[in-house]
């Protein structure tokens, strides 16, 4: 089985880079893994040393594949899409006008037998956004053969829970992609708070017919310390390794 992941939520700071970088780092080491930087600040790609100019301004003034593809270790490579947040929609439609070149370009990077394509959307992932969704498109229809799956990152504010539930489902909904988790995250060491949220994981788990993952808050991982070696954060990543066995 080859899968593609995308995690997705409502708002910033909930820690969906924290998450994919962590899960691609753990599965890396075994598996041969893709990770898709679809922030608009790129913060992925800074973590992990590369500062190439990205796909999208890469394609439109001509430029290699080491503007945007990066070797971070054996088995986990980087694809850093966006370049330049202001300027980015102006990008992106200079690049759809060159067509086929830049579909070349885009299949050239994912047709490397990865077995696992990890997505940080630090753009809200919608339907109607092409600059987030004319990706998702080129993916579907030049790899089928993919499982296309969604992880929902929340924080442990109750509001924030109910409003990425929504999103989440209505994702799915649209998408027709396999709801892989829903993860609250950063949960303070409160005993009162964490019973709140375990009652409501295991309420959320019967909505979204999925498994509901409790990260702990670590102030390490905040300072983005320790990737992929921090126990709790490879949940999401021993979830994954079960599927792909």
């Amino acid at each position: 089985m080859k899968i593609r992941i995308g995690i997705i939520s409502l708002k910033g700071g909930v820690g969906k880079t924290t998450i994919a970088l962590n899960t691609a780092l753990y599965l890396s080491k075994r598996y041969k893994v893709l990770y898709i930087d679809k922030d608009l600040l790129s913060m992925g790609s800074l973590i992990l040393g590369f500062n190439g100019l990205g796909f999208h301004k890469a394609i439109v003034e001509g430029l290699g594949n080491e503007q945007y593809e990066y070797k971070v270790n054996n088995n986990l490579t980087l694809f850093k899409l966006y370049s330049e947040p202001v300027n980015e929609k102006e990008l992106h439609d200079k690049m759809k006008d060159i067509g086929e070149k830049a579909k070349k370009a885009y299949v050239d990077v994912i047709s490397k037998g990865y077995d696992v394509i990890i997505v940080d959307y630090g753009r809200i992932f919608r339907i109607n956004d092409p600059l987030v969704y004319d990706e998702y498109e080129m993916f579907k229809k030049n790899f089928p053969d993919y499982l296309i799956a969604t992880v929902g990152i929340t924080d442990a504010i109750r509001n924030d829970i109910t409003n990425v539930v929504k999103y989440f489902l209505d994702t799915i909904n649209g998408t027709k992609a396999k709801p892989l988790a829903f993860v609250i995250n950063m949960v303070p060491p409160i005993s009162d708070i964490q019973k709140e949220i375990g009652q409501m994981a295991r309420e959320i788990s019967e909505v979204v017919k999925c498994d509901t993952l409790i990260i702990p808050f670590n102030e390490k991982l905040v300072q983005y310390s320790n990737i992929g070696e921090v126990e709790e954060m490879q949940k999401l990543g021993k979830l994954i390794e079960r599927i792909l066995s």
